[in-house]
């Protein structure tokens, strides 16, 4: 196989996390070209432990930044024509880069993605991420390259407003691509959720290439984003309102991205209720439509603007009695 593929880590204060990371890219099949951790400032002893791996990882530290200013440090550090991204807690499949390389040796594509499935206390689920996608998600014109492999012939920006199934650390594109479609956006920041603003960049081109096998494994535990819902749907309302201002091609889109606005608006509302920040709650409550209002959540509202006290002690009557409604709803 000739794909040369240079592999971007950007990291910061993983050292308990990363050594498993950096050894399953290691111990791909078809190894990478080089790997390239670029540490985003870390405290902690992750140079060291980055620089126990040898000659095999190139260790970069810039300023902290933020992982979109990391993930380009390290693109513009490297030298193969393809780019693949692992962030610092994730893991690789031994044949995460054999197959996806297979697709841009069988064909013209710049741009793809894997399965994955989630991993929690080193336990990998049952379930992968396509599995809990809409039937219709794939249902595309495709070519197909081998089992678990094919191309998406058409452009998937509209689907991927309703459904994300595409995480960094399942990414392989051509270094060409990555530059024609603008980089990582760095004034974006530690927005949770930044990496949305760049795969809708991405996905509004044909031929993507996608591997159906869950070949990553995407780590949960308290210290990523991911593992908080509140921090994830405040920072998909920000990415949106982005998206929708900064980015031609959803304007064919807007009523689509309004809509997932005000969703993803009132699903902060309650998560930020369910976590007792009701200050946030109020403030955020503004930014949902009376439309987008479901009776759950005017309850809410209600509750958020009685007097503290009987707030307080309103709340915690509601969240006794939802927990008492799942568990008869998981019972029955």
């Amino acid at each position: 196989m000739s794909i040369n593929v240079s592999v971007i880590v950007p990291t910061y204060n993983r050292a308990d996390l990363i050594p498993l990371t950096l050894q399953t890219i290691v111990n791909q099949s078809h190894p990478p070209k080089e790997i390239i951790v670029v540490d985003d400032g870390s405290t902690d002893n992750t140079e060291q432990v980055v620089r126990a791996f040898g000659s095999g990882v190139r260790y970069i530290r810039i300023e902290n930044s933020g992982e979109c200013r990391a993930r380009n440090v390290g693109v513009s550090a490297s030298k193969s024509e393809h780019v693949a991204f692992c962030d610092s807690d994730d893991l690789w499949h031994p044949d995460k880069l054999k197959l996806q390389s297979s697709i841009f040796e069988a064909t013209e594509c710049d741009y793809s993605f894997t399965n994955f499935e989630t991993v929690v206390d080193d336990v990998w689920s049952e379930q992968t991420k396509f599995d809990t996608m809409p039937p219709t998600f794939f249902d595309l014109p495709r070519r197909m390259i081998s089992k678990d492999v094919f191309i998406i012939e058409t452009p998937i920006f509209d689907r991927l407003l309703l459904n994300q199934p595409i995480f960094p650390s399942t990414l392989m594109m051509t270094r060409t691509f990555f530059e024609n479609v603008g980089r990582w956006n760095e004034a974006l920041g530690r927005i949770p959720s930044v990496d949305l603003e760049f795969h809708l960049r991405c996905v509004d081109y044909p031929n993507t290439g996608v591997v159906a096998a869950p070949v990553v494994g995407i780590r949960k535990h308290a210290s990523n984003f991911s593992g908080n819902p509140l921090k994830l749907a405040i920072g998909e309302v920000a990415i949106l309102r982005y998206v929708l201002a900064n980015n031609p091609s959803a304007q064919k889109y807007a009523d689509t991205i309004q809509d997932q606005i005000s969703r993803r608006a009132a699903t902060s509302v309650a998560c930020a209720f369910e976590a007792g920040e009701l200050e946030l709650a109020r403030k955020l409550m503004s930014a949902v439509p009376h439309s987008y209002r479901s009776w759950k959540l005017q309850a809410k509202n209600l509750i958020l603007h009685s007097p503290d006290r009987i707030g307080q002690i309103l709340r915690k009557v509601s969240m006794l009695l939802a927990q008492k409604l799942r568990q008869d709803h998981l019972q029955g």
